[in-house]
């Protein structure tokens, strides 16, 4: 059995997402939640400022550091301080690349369920009634996935993280702990497609097992584009990345390749 099934539709998916945002004019489901995106960060790049200079600025109260020493003392302090300061913005980045992206998928769960919604019309000509009471439940379960998510995947990267220590065997630990990521990120985009199929909690859990390297291939692009892909890419990954996950749970339910059936419904 292989270790990853359906690696590769996950990874070419995202080719096919590309051209269907280009041919049916997504731009605005790709970046309505980018606004929301960008909002955000920009909100914790000033809330995460403000309260490093408050940190700072308590720690060299009690540390006595406020006292402007002199000679030799106060170049130790103005050493002291920068590296307090570094050290508070990259514990700020630790905490925005670990935490905030799964804060943003959270916030941002309706848009992408739209999305993928969206996605899935446009593949299977299935028009969606929309039900202001499905969409809530659809809202609070992408929430409830993102969040089940999230507190599996730190159990698993604390694990890691104490396993790292051990000779020989530590090395392999960043490797799993990028794997493990990758797998709950796709996970969380797969699920809306679950959803909207009406799979339950459980169902949803062993069909992503069963696809878990569709799962991992969808999850390792969209990281590469959330971090690697400057400005733009933080703001754009998480649409990109439902309607890859759309496009390739459609074809694993509907045993139809997606390549066909995506270059199909864009050309109508």
């Amino acid at each position: 059995m292989a270790l990853f099934p359906n690696f590769k539709v996950g990874f070419k998916t995202y080719s096919d997402a590309h051209r269907m945002i280009v041919k049916h004019r997504l731009w605005v489901y790709v970046f309505f939640p980018a606004i929301i995106n960008l909002v955000m960060i920009l909100l914790l790049i000033f809330v995460g400022w403000h309260f490093i200079g408050l940190f700072s600025d308590w720690l060299f109260n009690i540390t006595g550091l406020n006292a402007q020493p002199t000679g030799f003392f106060k170049y130790l302090a103005i050493i002291f301080k920068i590296i307090v300061k570094v050290a508070a913005y990259i514990l700020l980045f630790l905490f925005y690349s670990s935490i905030y992206r799964y804060i943003v998928l959270a916030i941002i769960s309706p848009a992408l369920a739209v999305l993928s919604e969206k996605t899935d019309k446009i593949l299977t000509g299935i028009n969606y009634q929309f039900r202001f009471s499905q969409f809530l439940k659809d809202v609070i379960r992408g929430i409830a996935i993102v969040l089940r998510n999230f507190f599996i995947e730190m159990g698993f990267l604390i694990l890691c993280f104490f396993i790292g220590f051990i000779p020989v065997i530590g090395y392999i630990s960043p490797v799993v702990m990028f794997f493990i990521t990758c797998y709950f990120y796709g996970f969380s985009m797969i699920d809306y497609s679950n959803e909207r199929a009406r799979l339950s909690l459980s169902e949803s859990v062993k069909f992503v097992r069963k696809n878990r390297g569709m799962a991992v291939a969808n999850g390792m692009v969209f990281y590469f584009i959330f971090f690697f892909i400057p400005v733009i890419g933080f703001m754009v990954a998480p649409a990109y990345s439902v309607i890859a996950a759309t496009i390739a749970v459609s074809k694993q339910q509907n045993s139809i390749p997606v390549i066909v059936s995506v270059n199909e419904n864009l050309n109508t």
